[in-house]
């Protein structure tokens, strides 16, 4: 019985070893993949997040990492693109189609304060062109997360407002 299971894990193994990186025009178990002449890729889909409002008393690398960050004309422009309908968004937790008014609804929940938004979460497919060591990041959506606080006034967790579609 020993024997067999063994040669079932080794034979696991070496299926998963053989497994590589689709190459341009094949398909994905994540569906059809362009990868551009001279790309692999790294990451497909990959989840990125990032606290835009960390907590100053805590980890100074939190604080340090975002010194640079000025998303708040990124932001304003989501959220007009949505109330011009230009832009559609979905409830990250099912997917629905929000309106307009949806949106408003979330932010009247903050007191319509965007600087509340301290968490922003990519999805992102990462392309690395080894002949230039160049690493380029494709972003295809972002998700607004407001901060939830607790007895003491500090931030316990992020509410998802919505996903946005970055996509060309």
């Amino acid at each position: 019985m020993k024997t067999v299971k063994t040669a079932i894990i080794v034979a696991l193994l070496i299926v998963s070893c053989k497994g590589r990186g689709p190459e341009e025009g094949e398909i994905s178990a994540a569906g059809k993949v362009d990868t551009p002449e001279g790309a692999v890729i790294v990451a497909h889909d990959i989840v990125t997040e990032i606290i835009v409002r960390p907590d100053r008393d805590g980890d100074p690398w939190e604080v340090e990492k975002v010194e640079g960050y000025q998303g708040e004309i990124m932001i304003n422009s989501i959220f007009d693109r949505i109330y011009r309908g230009s832009l559609i968004v979905y409830d990250y937790h099912t997917g629905e189609i929000l309106t307009a008014n949806d949106v408003r609804k979330v932010e009247k929940e903050f007191n319509d304060d965007r600087s509340k938004i301290g968490k922003l979460s990519f999805t992102e497919d990462w392309l690395y062109y080894p002949a230039e060591n160049r690493l380029e990041k494709i972003t295809k959506s972002v998700v607004f997360g407001y901060e939830l606080y607790n007895n003491q006034g500090k931030v316990y967790a992020y509410r998802a407002a919505f996903q946005a579609s970055l996509a060309k």
